[in-house]
């Protein structure tokens, strides 16, 4: 076996090692990869698929596990399982522990509880989604409107900000505003040809109801992303996103819906790039500018943008 990584910690588990190491972007590629992978995919898959799914050559893949002392990818796909914590525990050796968080919990079994509440209703969200059909008409309807503005109040205006910031680099006529008043008055201004999106977890937030409202009186479509819905919300609207019920964890399910809310958006942003090159050309030019705007590491200047920068985020 060889050498870890200078500055590794050897200590550290493989998936801790591999997170913090210096790595050049094809190895970083690789990581992101492997991380993505569900345990079953881990284990079966072969040099060659993980070096094409991660864009990289099988002669990358075998030097970095050599780098973290393997004698090749296998083995360090292997080691990646042993550290799984699915794995460790086995299917049918226990019970599934109670995904409630509960007093005696360690701060590790919290936030595996939070994690994989998190992940078992986002996995639920995408079945519904399909089963649903509505994403499909929600992302026709986006493509195809004059102008987007988004409506939503408390928790739900977070969600509301983000899908504005991340679908603004594609180059929609996309809007939002806080206050509540400013809202009221944006759907005033709306009409045939536009689109409203409103989120509410309940469906019954007054401000933001009465926005949906407005602007379907004013002939705008109006879309709700919320979990109830019957609700008034759900009465107005046209699309409806609903996202799945789960266990609450001392009544944080509104939370946890953020949250699936906010995968929705990136959703809807691949969605719309995959459908239009124009759009997705829109997002390397902004990306562009941003990359430039970053300080370059060790000296404080700020870097001029890179082509392989150009399919990050900021």
């Amino acid at each position: 076996m060889t050498n870890a990584p200078s500055g590794a910690d050897d200590s550290a588990s493989l998936m801790t090692r591999l997170s913090q190491a210096d790595l050049s972007s094809a190895e970083k590629r690789l990581i992101e990869t492997l991380f993505s992978l569900a345990d079953y995919e881990l284990a079966t898959m072969t040099s060659a698929a993980l070096a094409e799914q991660a864009g990289a050559s099988r002669a990358t893949v075998d030097r970095l596990a050599r780098r973290f002392g393997f004698a090749g990818q296998k083995e360090l796909r292997h080691a990646l399982l042993r550290e799984s914590r699915a794995m460790r525990a086995g299917v049918d050796e226990v019970a599934t522990p109670s995904p409630q968080i509960a007093v005696g919990d360690d701060p590790v079994e919290i936030a595996y509880k939070v994690f994989n509440n998190a992940s078992v209703r986002a996995l639920k969200f995408a079945e519904l989604l399909a089963q649903a059909g509505e994403l499909p008409r929600l992302v026709e309807a986006m493509y195809a409107a004059r102008t987007i503005q988004l409506f939503g109040a408390g928790a739900s205006a977070v969600v509301a900000l983000d899908m504005h910031q991340r679908l603004l680099r594609l180059g929609l006529n996309i809007g939002v505003a806080q206050d509540a008043h400013t809202q009221i008055a944006q759907a005033a201004l709306l009409g045939e040809g536009d689109l409203a999106i409103a989120i509410s977890f309940s469906g019954m937030t007054r401000t933001t109801v009465e926005a949906a409202a407005t602007a379907h009186a004013r002939g705008a479509r109006v879309a709700a992303i919320l979990a109830r819905a019957q609700s008034p919300l759900g009465a107005i609207a046209d699309l409806k996103i609903l996202t799945p019920p789960g266990v609450g964890l001392f009544g944080t399910d509104a939370s946890m819906t953020r949250i699936l809310q906010m995968m929705l958006n990136e959703v809807l942003f691949h969605c719309l790039a995959v459908k239009d090159v124009s759009l997705l050309e829109n997002v390397h030019r902004i990306d562009a500018v941003l990359n430039s705007e970053k300080i370059e590491a060790g000296d404080g200047r700020r870097r001029p943008a890179r082509s392989d920068d150009r399919d990050r985020s900021a």
